[in-house]
């Protein structure tokens, strides 16, 4: 056998990972099994203990008839407007208040007067979580979107202020010397160097500030009723005691709020490694 025969060989070769899984495709339909299976099994389970302990189904309604009733609530066209309803308001504060906390962390990293003036107000605002603002918001807006709205851009600004400002500040010295002797200076300097090495704890905090946005507002559409939405759908089923409707809303938040960090988050991770090259892979 010759070198190159050997090195063919050699190329060859899958890894154990490939050798267990067979290939991409085989890795993926692996990767389905083990998550679909333990969801199976508690579905299961969860419809023959409904079925068969005697409990009744205002407790422990069946799989079937949660299913059922997501289904009855997409027929009637209750669930699509909820889900558009949430995530608009999700969204509409999540911007406002990212680009806040974006400009204001920015601002006290980069500036140390700035940092001097607003830090002690900012570790103020932040021992106050954002659902302990809810009746002062009701008091100021009453029981309408605002009331939500307001909460929202409250808790989403203070979490985007706080990484960024911690990126901005704990940027290694070493990479503005750098970039300072390969020329980069004032608006230059901050966006090719400063902004790319805190960028990764500006993400985390748009995902910290989108995971708190989320659950706060299936709670302020509980308590604010206005009329659309998936929390005010689960006070709904809970005022008519239909828990199949509670336990299918709660089985949609969860679903929604996991597409929101897997492909929306995920995908903004991506377009920042891509553009930036921040990271090198990501979890």
């Amino acid at each position: 056998m010759t070198a190159v025969d050997a090195d063919n060989r050699l190329a060859q070769l899958r890894s154990p990972e490939e050798i267990r899984t067979g290939g991409g495709v085989r890795a993926i339909l692996t990767n389905l099994l083990y998550l679909a299976v333990p969801i199976v099994a508690l579905m299961l389970v969860w419809e023959i203990v409904a079925r068969t302990s005697g409990m009744p189904a205002a407790l422990l309604p069946p799989v079937s008839s949660i299913f059922g009733a997501i289904v009855r609530m997409a027929e009637d066209g209750l669930l699509f407007s909820d889900i558009s309803a949430s995530l608009m308001r999700l969204f509409k504060s999540v911007f406002i208040g990212a680009a806040v906390g974006t400009l204001m962390g920015v601002l006290m990293g980069y500036f140390h007067i700035c940092e001097r003036m607003f830090a002690a107000p900012l570790n103020f605002l932040l021992a106050i979580p954002g659902t302990a603002m809810f009746p002062l918001s009701m008091i100021w807006f009453g029981l309408t979107e605002m009331a939500i709205i307001s909460i929202l851009i409250y808790e989403v600004a203070l979490t985007t202020t706080l990484n960024t400002w911690t990126g901005v500040k704990t940027v290694d010295a070493s990479l503005i010397r750098a970039g300072r002797a390969f020329g980069a200076g004032g608006i230059s300097l901050f966006w090719r160097v400063l902004i790319p090495a805190a960028l990764p704890s500006i993400i985390a905090g748009y995902r910290l500030a989108f995971s708190r946005c989320w659950r706060i507002l299936i709670v302020a559409e509980m308590l604010v009723s206005v009329g659309a939405g998936l929390g005010y759908r689960i006070y709904w089923g809970r005022e008519y005691f239909n828990s199949d409707v509670v336990y299918g809303g709660l089985l949609v938040v969860g679903i929604v709020g996991l597409l929101i960090e897997r492909v929306l988050l995920r995908g903004l991770e991506v377009v920042t490694v891509e553009r930036w090259g921040t990271m090198r892979e990501l979890g």
